[in-house]
């Protein structure tokens, strides 16, 4: 059963012209005339627009630093993203960099944060946070002068085949996936895992190598009928060895060109496996009741009991 969209319900990303929205997402900002800045950037976000912050930091050439929550240390910019706009970690992180000097660019489709930006970048309003992707790492690309890594995410869409997804979602099917990356594949493999959960409501969890080798892949040599795999993404020598070290493991690798290229054509194809995985299991992917009663906890926090580092 595949998601359909309701008339009232969000706008959501079409399977069945896959490529085709995500060219259209992509190319959305590529007129888009960058903000004048000079030095390092600082950006913020949670979820799944949180991910664009560290997507950035890995495929372009700006000094990036992404933090999901505020760190003692003066920026001139600080990139906020949130699609909804009223993200209260993001707010607060904002609220605090701004004490400290900063300039604010919001990139989202309004609320809180659009009010309180010194900048926005609007993003198309009525669609799922999660399915924004696209649009979202087109306005932070522009916004930031890297138009070059914006036409090689473009490039990276079209050169990448979806023929892959159907190995990828048998293997995964019924299994509860441990996701393991390491450098710039990091990004990619954290945006799987989101996906794995708001989408297929799946178990899936992340880690980094090497970090994982000193406690967390033991289980692999014990009970292989666990039901857990370990899941491999990345070209480099730690997952080519992950892959042949632990016990069934699932290597998921992509073209080794450029850093854009590697990262957001793994993105690509993985969030496609998302969507046929959740179309597999015949499920609505659209609604997150966790998430939702989530956010009302967080929103009730007086402190996020954390100290500016």
């Amino acid at each position: 059963m595949s998601t359909k969209r309701k008339q009232d319900g969000p706008k959501v990303m079409d399977i069945n012209n896959w490529e085709k929205e995500w060219i259209l997402a992509l190319s959305s900002n590529l007129n888009t005339k960058p903000i004048a800045t000079s030095g390092e950037i600082f950006a913020t976000g949670m979820g799944g627009s949180g991910i664009v912050g560290e997507v950035l930091k890995h495929i372009t050439s700006r000094g990036v630093v992404f933090s999901k929550l505020p760190i003692r240390k003066r920026f001139d910019w600080v990139l906020a993203i949130s699609y909804s706009g009223n993200t209260t970690e993001t707010i607060y992180t904002m609220k605090q960099m701004k004490k400290l000097g900063a300039k604010i660019i919001a990139i989202t489709s309004g609320g809180k944060l659009a009010e309180m930006a010194d900048y926005v970048v609007k993003l198309p309003e009525g669609r799922l946070p999660r399915d924004a992707f696209p649009y979202i790492l087109s306005a932070a690309l522009a916004t930031i002068g890297c138009k070059k890594e914006l036409r090689a995410a473009i490039g990276a869409v079209k050169k990448t085949s979806l023929a892959p997804a159907r190995k990828i979602v048998e293997t995964l099917y019924g299994k509860v996936p441990v996701i393991y990356s390491s450098g710039w594949m990091v990004a990619a493999a954290k945006r799987f895992k989101q996906q794995l959960n708001e989408n297929a409501k799946m178990f899936a969890f992340f880690s980094k190598m090497p970090d994982a080798f000193h406690n967390e892949i033991e289980p692999f040599f014990w009970n292989g009928k666990s039901g857990f795999i370990a899941v491999i993404i990345g070209n480099g020598y730690l997952a080519k060895m992950t892959s042949k070290l632990i016990p069934h493991a699932f290597h998921i690798g992509a073209k080794k060109t450029t850093r854009v290229l590697e990262v957001v054509s793994s993105i690509y194809l993985l969030d496609y496996v998302s969507f046929k995985l959740a179309e597999k299991k015949g499920i609505d992917r659209i609604s997150i009741p966790g998430i939702v009663k989530g956010r009302k906890v967080i929103s009730g926090l007086k402190s996020f009991h954390t100290k500016m580092g």
